[in-house]
């Protein structure tokens, strides 16, 4: 009977190792009063973001007796989801105990990570009982997502040294791919804070077509900035949408990055004032146009000087279309004086003349500034006694055509 009992006890020990194997010591581990849960492995390890995982514990009961009706539950909350008809009940009936840890029992859990879960090490919570309370463990799960992650690099700008009032500044920015999976059809959108406007249309967006896992591209943008924006740091936002490569779901994704753009100290020359010798400019005359500038800015400029953009449809002839006004301090104001005849056709209405204001920062940089100059042109209204000689001209031209038609009449007769 012993003889016939030793190959029946052997083909069960085969059979049971088959379906639940020993994976060698075990990882970590909770003992209860009854039973002792040691965590096995985790497949993969480690997880990846949208996939499937297989969790095992060894169930080793250490009482010598039997245990009826135990019971294992795993909590296991974000970014963990059951899927698969799985269940976090799990129910093993009758156990029986045993002092000998390479007898135990395999519990399996089969659960999908979720979609955007995010690198990191998260806790499961294990527990068992047999209808007199519950005895838990937590044990953590390692999640290393395949996918696609950005971070922000260098941020380089043209002209070099940003400033108030610039139009078509430069903007050139390396998106970094650090993640674990290529990115495919990249586009970048730069959300500009207040002060700063795209150039023209879309040039706050650009297209990077596919960045590889630990590579990067660069992402390019044109902005004006505002002529009231003071220097210090401002805070914009790029909007990255991507592809992951090896979604099957083909889901687009959108990661949102801070980057930062600094104004820089520097001066900012306007047009204060203009007034002009004589006061009114009428069509013929020569004037005197003083026109103040002033630094608006926070930074000293030197050497500031002023010149006119002379445009042919413009009804003037400068005899000096430019001046050197000097240093100007920050809330200084300094003239400039240019000279001109008007013509004698010209309208009476307002011109504006183009201008140029140039300056020379604390870091030997010029720095320009086009502004434009108003000038209104009068019509000649002329003097009384000009007037008077005007009428009498014109009565005096009736006259002698009178008298003209008048010694015709006389020969007639």
């Amino acid at each position: 009977m012993r003889n016939r009992l030793f190959p029946i006890m052997g083909i069960l020990i085969v059979l049971l190792s088959a379906a639940y194997p020993t994976m060698g010591v075990p990882i970590t581990g909770a003992t209860g009063s009854k039973v002792q849960m040691n965590f096995m492995y985790q497949d993969p390890d480690p997880a990846e973001a949208g996939k499937y995982i297989d969790l095992r514990w060894q169930i080793v009961n250490t009482m010598g007796g039997t245990l009826d009706n135990l019971r294992f539950r795993l909590d296991a909350g974000y970014p963990f989801l059951y899927e698969a008809g799985d269940s976090p009940d799990k129910y093993l009936g009758t156990s029986a105990g045993t002092n000998d840890k390479e007898v135990y029992y395999v519990l399996h859990y089969k659960l999908k990570v979720a979609d955007s879960a995010l690198k990191g090490t998260y806790n499961v919570t294990l527990g068992w009982t047999t209808g007199e309370g519950w005895t838990k463990k937590d044990f953590p799960v390692y999640i290393d997502p395949q996918k696609s992650d950005f971070v922000v690099g260098a941020l380089e700008t043209s002209p070099e040294k940003l400033i108030a009032d610039t139009d078509e500044a430069k903007l050139s920015v390396n998106i970094e791919n650090i993640g674990k999976g290529n990115a495919e059809n990249v586009k970048v959108k730069l959300l500009l804070p207040s002060g700063f406007k795209p150039t023209y249309s879309y040039s706050d967006e650009d297209s990077l077509g596919i960045i590889e896992k630990g590579g990067s591209k660069k992402a390019t943008f044109y902005v004006d900035t505002d002529e009231n924006v003071t220097d210090g740091e401002y805070d914009a936002k790029l909007d990255i949408t991507y592809r992951d490569e090896n979604d099957e779901t083909n889901q687009y994704r959108t990661k949102t990055l801070d980057l930062n753009i600094p104004i820089k100290p520097a001066p900012h020359l306007v047009v204060e004032s203009v007034s002009s010798t004589p006061a009114n400019l009428v069509p013929g005359s020569k004037a005197d146009i003083l026109v103040k500038v002033r630094n608006n800015g926070n930074e000293k400029a030197e050497t500031v000087s002023l010149r006119v953009f002379k445009d042919s449809s413009q009804p003037f002839e400068f005899s000096e279309k430019s001046d050197f006004i000097g240093k100007l301090e920050p809330g200084e104001s300094g003239d400039a004086v240019i000279r001109l005849t008007v013509d004698q056709s010209a309208a009476a209405k307002k011109y504006l003349l183009d201008v140029e204001l140039r300056g020379i920062d604390q870091k030997e940089n010029v720095v320009i500034f086009s502004r434009t100059v108003p000038l209104t042109v009068v019509a000649e209204t002329g003097s009384p006694l000009k007037n008077v000689g005007l009428l009498g001209g014109f009565v005096a031209v009736l006259g002698a055509i009178g008298v003209a038609y008048y010694l015709r009449g006389r020969k007639k007769l």
